[in-house]
């Protein structure tokens, strides 16, 4: 089983493959929509907390790894960014897709679990 530096390795080669119109389908972003993640992950129970922009923003190194943990869970890669003008990046075996195309297959194959 790869280990997340290996995985990111992996993601980073196949971004440079990319054209810039590529990448621009691969959306999500920064600290706030990584903490909007972290809601809609809590909610779908692929994570066990969740966490606001604030706290998200002072504890990105731990939040951050939980977030991209949810998403494995649900089969999808994660690349959370904390820079505001670089996007979180999503990926399905392999290959990018959008933000809300993750939270498609979310919501298509995880019933919602939580309120908030």
């Amino acid at each position: 089983m790869a280990n997340r530096e290996e995985n990111l390795k992996k993601i980073n080669e196949q971004l440079e493959q990319l054209t810039d119109e590529q990448l621009e389908q691969v959306a999500g972003g920064t600290i706030p929509q990584t903490a909007e993640d972290s809601q809609f992950l809590y909610k779908h129970g692929l994570v066990d907390d969740w966490h606001g922009t604030v706290a998200m923003t002072f504890r990105w190194g731990t939040f951050s790894k939980e977030v991209d943990g949810g998403w494995s869970k649900a089969g999808i890669t994660c690349v959370t960014n904390p820079n505001p003008f670089k996007d979180n990046l999503y990926f399905k075996g392999g290959n990018p897709i959008s933000r809300a195309e993750a939270y498609d297959i979310v919501e298509k194959n995880f019933k919602l679990v939580r309120d908030i």
